[in-house]
């Protein structure tokens, strides 16, 4: 169906048409979704910021394009409220798993609170929960730092020298804290950084970011992002001048991230993401995605706040604000709600490496 309706939009997609398997487990096959009107949700306050760095988004606008709960399955969906009070057939039913819903408005019937989540799709209050997408985002440069950089993604307290133990007197560095590396130091077969005076830490507890110059097969003055799996960071460049950085989630090892240089094929503003890869999963209206090699993608994630571990099923998470700062800075352009690369409005390159 959905290869007919893109065929008559002029915009079939033939590599996401086709997901090829990661060692052997299905990938995501994702469908494009065509443009829809987001609803305000009575009773739901809107998370609100802007792009990294104020980039041009008035801070009022929402985080997330939509407001997004999890489906406390197995759960049925009816094509109206009415029809869910009278014993009506339901429309389908979510199978347990990792299912959410995009919610495009609220109705009151029968003394029962229900929930829209497609045209002539409505489910019950009580099998949804709604989300708190992460806040978190990244850093855009207008000076690029010559020092590697990152976060803390565990929170520690220092050690006042590499190989000895936390010191109890030192401030907790919380998680998502900025870090700039002073000196590094190995210790056995452990890497410390120290971070500041007296403050150092191991490596596990930091993802970084390492300046670097744009890698073989990439033209200079162009476009490119460099994505770090050992590292979970992800690194903006524009020719050999780093513009931004931030934490990932990848792949987990049974669903790993592909590693290469590729070049982003097509960019779609909301996507669905189905399957049964380790489980069922569900996930509507995937914003701001990104396609660079069959199906795996660059995309802005809802469902959870574990940057800067693996966690996706094959693909490279980012928080929301990262994920809309880097599809408008990206190639190609465009306003469509889908945009695919040509020869006269290529992909920017995307270097994914451990």
């Amino acid at each position: 169906m959905w290869g007919l309706i893109l065929l008559f939009m002029g915009m079939m997609l033939p590599t996401i048409a086709d997901c090829v398997p990661p060692d052997g487990d299905p990938q995501f096959c994702p469908r494009p979704r065509l443009p829809r009107t987001p609803a305000s949700i009575s009773g739901r306050p809107s998370s609100e910021g802007g792009r990294p760095g104020g980039g041009g988004v008035k801070q009022a606008e929402p985080l997330v394009p939509y407001t997004y709960a999890y489906v406390k399955a197995p759960a049925p969906t009816y094509r109206s409220p009415e029809e869910a009070l009278n014993g009506g057939a339901p429309r389908r039913v979510f199978p347990a798993g990792y299912v959410w819903v995009s919610v495009h408005g609220r109705v009151e019937a029968g003394g029962k609170v229900f929930y829209q989540i497609n045209p002539d799709e409505y489910i019950d209050a009580a099998y949804l929960a709604f989300g708190a997408p992460s806040t978190f985002q990244g850093v855009v440069f207008s000076e690029p730092p010559s020092r590697p950089f990152g976060w803390i993604v565990q929170a520690t307290r220092p050690s006042t020298a590499p190989g000895r133990a936390p010191d109890p007197q030192a401030p907790l560095l919380a998680r998502y804290t900025r870090i700039i590396v002073e000196e590094t130091r190995e210790i056995g077969d452990q890497v410390w950084y120290r971070v500041g005076p007296d403050q150092w830490v191991k490596a596990q507890a930091v993802g970084l970011v390492f300046p670097t110059r744009r890698p073989e097969g990439i033209p200079s003055g162009v476009k490119w992002i460099e994505v770090n799996l050992s590292e979970q960071t992800l690194a903006a460049y524009e020719g050999d001048r780093l513009v931004f950085a931030t934490l990932i989630s990848s792949g987990r090892p049974r669903t790993p991230t592909v590693t290469g240089l590729y070049r982003i094929q097509v960019k779609v503003r909301a996507t669905r993401m189905d399957g049964n890869i380790f489980g069922y999963y569900y996930l509507e209206d995937v914003p701001w995605t990104m396609f660079f090699y069959q199906g795996y993608a660059l995309h802005g994630t809802y469902w959870h706040d574990r940057f800067g571990f693996p966690q996706s099923r094959g693909c490279v998470n980012l928080s929301p604000r990262d994920a809309r700062w880097l599809y408008e800075w990206a190639e190609p352009y465009g306003d469509r709600p889908l945009v695919r690369a040509t020869p006269d409005n290529p992909g920017t390159y995307v270097w994914v490496h451990r």
